[in-house]
């Protein structure tokens, strides 16, 4: 049955009756609007989702890219704060490696020293002893000159040891006195690229939030200006059909004129007929 609708002429404007061709004009209006506003729909639709699409990417990109520049920022003013820990903790390091190996030297010196010591010692200790057998004084005299001379120079060799010392005592002292000036110079170094830091994230912050503020408003106006410009399209699209409405009016008026004055015509014809027929 369908089949056979589908096949079926409709009404059409070259039929004789009168009815067939109004509804044939009826529908061939009714076809027209029903393509008009379609076409009308989908153009809009595609303008609505390029520009959401153009809009939307614009924003998310401002925002990457702020994003990014705040990230870098962040990592390289943190990257220079860290550093002065970095240089303060390899400078302690290698004062370490020093010390281990001055250390090392000084208990080698000492224990060398230790050791000779013991053998002066042992040298003085055995001459003590064999002074008991000397009966002449100026032997014996020799002697005590020879142990006073081993035994000053053990002395002086402990005290030029302890002198040794005290100088280094004193030099890890400045030492000292050096380092804590430096860490207090790394402290204000610190503090001074910390507070830069700070300045340069709120400027970021600023100019970044200016930018994507910027670029919404763009955003809005584009659309707003995209809007308009669709408003007006489709009021000039309305605007047409109603022209093109009021000249198929004047059109059906002229068609249903005609008509009439063709069944006129007709009647007349026909009414003059049968007058010849009487």
């Amino acid at each position: 049955m369908s089949t056979n609708a589908e096949e079926a002429p409709g009404p059409s404007v070259d039929s004789k009756k009168r009815e067939e061709r109004i509804l044939a004009r009826q529908d061939r209006i009714l076809k027209r609007n029903k393509n008009t506003k379609n076409e009308g729909n989908t153009v809009s639709q595609v303008k609505d989702e390029s520009t959401a699409d153009k809009d939307s990417g614009k924003s998310f990109k401002q925002i990457n890219m702020s994003s990014q520049r705040i990230e870098k920022l962040r990592y390289d003013g943190t990257e220079l704060v860290t550093n002065v820990g970095v240089a303060a903790m390899a400078r302690e390091d290698a004062r370490k490696v020093e010390e281990e190996k001055t250390n090392k030297e000084r208990r080698e010196k000492l224990e060398a020293e230790v050791k000779a010591s013991m053998e002066r010692f042992e040298e003085i200790t055995k001459r003590w002893d064999t002074a008991h057998s000397l009966k002449v004084p100026q032997a014996l005299d020799d002697m005590m000159t020879n142990q006073r001379e081993l035994i000053n120079s053990m002395i002086a060799e402990k005290e030029k040891i302890i002198q040794a010392f005290q100088l280094e005592l004193k030099a890890k002292d400045d030492q000292y006195v050096k380092d804590l000036k430096k860490q207090a110079e790394d402290i204000d170094l610190i503090i001074e690229r910390m507070n830069a830091q700070v300045k340069n994230l709120q400027k970021a912050y600023r100019e970044e939030l200016t930018k994507i503020d910027q670029a919404f408003e763009s955003e809005r106006l584009e659309l707003l200006e995209n809007q308009r410009g669709e408003w007006e399209g489709l009021m000039s699209q309305r605007s047409n059909k109603e022209v093109e409405n009021l000249k198929e009016s004047e059109q059906r008026v002229d068609d249903f004129a005609a008509q009439l004055q063709h069944l006129r015509v007709q009647d007349a014809e026909e009414c003059n007929m049968v007058k010849i027929k009487l």
